[in-house]
């Protein structure tokens, strides 16, 4: 399977071909920035888990309070009285946040730092997802309405790159097909797969818990779009993170738009053969006769050789 860029012609369009690297974009630089989120379709799941979390968290404080007191050692610097006072202080509290707050703030008093906060790993997961790097790609190479949006109204090009075993197009985790749903998108059941990771920083070790990129909400979150944009046909591939990655798979044909002129498709034709270093197929769009139709058709090796002499 070939999958298209639909590019207008730009020095970022020709960095595809001189750089041979592609820009994966964040959510938030995209036309259509997610309308979910893992907080909305895993709302319920979430909230359990952080109060588990905080009241494990309270559980261990308490017990730890407890322990100094009857071994009479110190807790914090404060004695047995002053401990036990500040066990009962915080047990008055009738819920739990506010019980969990008073304790997280008492051990910045003493440490200079807050304790980790569980509420804050679940408010970073949206976070999480805005920082996916995403290259829009469509199965469809004779999309009028792409052609429009994303071609300068038909002066581009459509880029495709080839599905090949091994590429990063032929990794399920790298490739997305796109979801079209009014519906926010199923949450598992299961829970979500967290992953931890420990780093050294100037206050010691720090504990990071992550969404796990291979998480079943969270790719679904990642690959869900309204059906409003069902015509695009859309596949995605992904990284952790934005920035520039190599071709996801071997660039492999270039379709040019029914308007596009003829320097630039000498231009392509050009920078193909310098920094391809493989076989590419040309192709044009054209109307089909007596209708308001487009069709693919393939470039002759004479007219390959015409539009190269105008670059």
């Amino acid at each position: 399977m070939i999958l298209y860029k639909y590019r207008s012609d730009s020095k970022y369009t020709e960095a595809i071909f001189s750089d041979r690297k592609v820009w994966l974009s964040t959510a938030s630089q995209l036309n259509d920035p997610f309308e979910c989120s893992i907080q909305e379709i895993a709302a319920e799941w979430i909230d359990k888990r952080v109060e588990e979390g905080m009241q494990a968290a309270m559980a261990g404080f308490a017990l730890m309070a407890i322990r100094s007191i009857e071994s009479r050692k110190g807790f914090y610097g404060l004695s047995p009285k002053q401990t036990k006072d500040l066990i009962d202080r915080i047990g008055k509290h009738k819920n739990l946040e506010p019980a969990y707050n008073e304790m997280r703030k008492f051990v910045k008093s003493k440490t200079g730092m807050f304790p980790k906060d569980l509420r804050a790993t679940f408010r970073d997961i949206d976070k999480q997802l805005n920082n996916v790097g995403i290259f829009s790609l469509s199965s469809n190479p004779s999309q009028q309405l792409m052609w429009a949006h994303y071609a300068d109204q038909s002066r581009g090009l459509a880029i495709g790159f080839e599905t090949t075993a091994g590429s990063k197009l032929s990794n399920p985790r790298h490739c997305l097909k796109v979801t079209y749903s009014n519906n926010l998108p199923a949450f598992s059941g299961d829970g979500l797969i967290v992953e931890s990771s420990f780093t050294i920083g100037s206050h010691g070790m720090n504990h990071n818990r992550t969404i796990s990129f291979n998480d079943p909400t969270f790719r679904s979150a990642v690959s869900t779009k309204s059906e409003s944009w069902s015509y695009e046909e859309e596949w995605r591939y992904v990284e952790e993170s934005a920035g520039s990655y190599d071709h996801p798979g071997p660039l492999k044909e270039i379709i040019f738009g029914l308007n596009c002129r003829n320097e630039i498709i000498g231009k392509y034709l050009r920078l193909s053969n310098l920094h391809i270093p493989h076989s590419v197929s040309f192709k044009k769009i054209a109307k089909v006769d007596n209708t308001n139709q487009i069709q693919l058709t393939p470039m002759t090796e004479d007219e390959i050789q015409s539009y190269s002499a105008s670059a």
